[in-house]
């Protein structure tokens, strides 16, 4: 009789167990926001328990064509083991090594090795310690670019303006017309499209007057520093002792290239707001910064750029409005509906489902 309760209460907990796993990956696939973070945190908790049981889940959820593996990962790996609300260095490390433990006796394995794989190369390699020690601060390192910067020295000594807008994760479309001091005021003008070469920091160079001009853009926040790196007023395309180095100040977030219904879009977009699925999930999209939280705790920081068109970048493109959220990684959002009192938006890539909001 005992060996019979014996089995009787294994069986029950095994059960019970089996159950608690596609709980915590059912809610998961249903909440479908990047604020999701105690979903996520569910999910590997779950997978700690049962990874074999939870690759299974992962493994038939990609069958289904959906991505919803992808942003797990993302989630844990920006959301939870990066940051030390979660922690110390010492706490997230022991997590993030709990994960690859569990995943690794399944690399092999004919069904859920590709999954397995997955979950260690995207979690193995990330430098906790050297995350939190060397990097800027989230608002420092995703910085809202797009606006308009100026500068002004005194005493009629030179003025300066950039006209700035995000081209992408790695780009920059730039418009710049300097202006030099007395007596003679001359001018000089440059457009185009500068890269990335740094942390918040791209270079332009173009041959277009006979010499190589070579400028360097270092964002701050707020700020602007603009160097020449190679080249002189000629080979610039400048007026005589005309150059652009300087500190400019950001005067405006507003993106300088848009116009007309395109504009007044970008602009209805911006405010806070509150998921009218979910209280507790707000956005507030403000000053070229996208913020998304839930229950009061910020679970997404990252600038964001809106598009008329959605870009390559956002893959796959759509010829239809987009708000591009750029952050570590890029998540895009078809605009769907925005106005006065309602912003609905459709992640690109995702389930195909609409997000309501209205504005607080």
């Amino acid at each position: 009789m005992k060996t019979i309760f014996s089995i009787f209460f294994l069986s029950l907990f095994t059960f019970i167990a089996c159950r608690q796993e596609p709980d915590a990956w059912a809610k998961f696939t249903q909440c479908g926001s990047a604020a999701c973070v105690g979903e996520a945190v569910a999910v590997k908790d779950a997978f700690l328990t049962n990874p074999k049981a939870v690759l299974g889940q992962f493994n038939a959820t990609y069958e289904k064509g959906e991505d919803h593996v992808i942003g797990w990962l993302y989630l844990l790996r920006d959301s939870v083991l990066l940051q030390d609300k979660y922690g110390s260095i010492e706490t997230r490390m022991a997590m993030q090594q709990a994960i690859v433990a569990a995943a690794k006796p399944y690399e092999n394995d004919p069904k859920l090795g590709e999954m397995a794989k997955s979950v260690i190369q995207e979690i193995e390699h990330l430098a906790i310690a050297a995350e939190a020690e060397d990097a800027p601060e989230e608002e420092e390192a995703y910085l809202a670019l797009t606006g308009t910067y100026a500068y002004e020295l005194p005493g009629e000594g030179g003025s300066g303006e950039l006209r700035v807008s995000m081209a992408g994760a790695e780009s920059i479309r730039f418009s710049l017309s300097v202006v030099a001091g007395p007596p003679a005021h001359n001018q000089g003008s440059m457009e185009g499209v500068a890269k990335l070469t740094g942390v918040n920091t791209y270079e332009y160079q173009t041959s277009e007057y006979g010499g190589v001009c070579r400028l360097q853009f270092v964002f701050g926040r707020e700020t602007l520093d603009i160097k020449t790196l190679e080249g002189d007023d000629a080979s610039c395309g400048f007026g005589h002792n005309v150059r652009a180095d300087g500190t400019y100040t950001q005067e405006s977030h507003d993106d300088p290239f848009l116009s007309g219904a395109d504009a007044r879009m970008a602009k209805a977009i911006t405010g806070q707001w509150v998921s009218t699925d979910d209280p507790k999930t707000s956005l507030r999209i403000e000053n070229g910064m996208y913020t998304e939280s839930y229950d009061g705790k910020v679970a997404t920081q990252a600038s964001y750029q809106f598009f008329p068109k959605c870009p390559a970048d956002c893959n796959p493109v759509a010829p239809t409005p987009c708000l591009s959220v750029i952050g570590q990684d890029i998540v895009c959002y078809t605009v769907v509906k925005a106005n006065a009192q309602t912003l609905e938006l459709s992640m690109i890539g995702g389930r195909g489902n609409t997000l309501a909001f209205k504005r607080r």
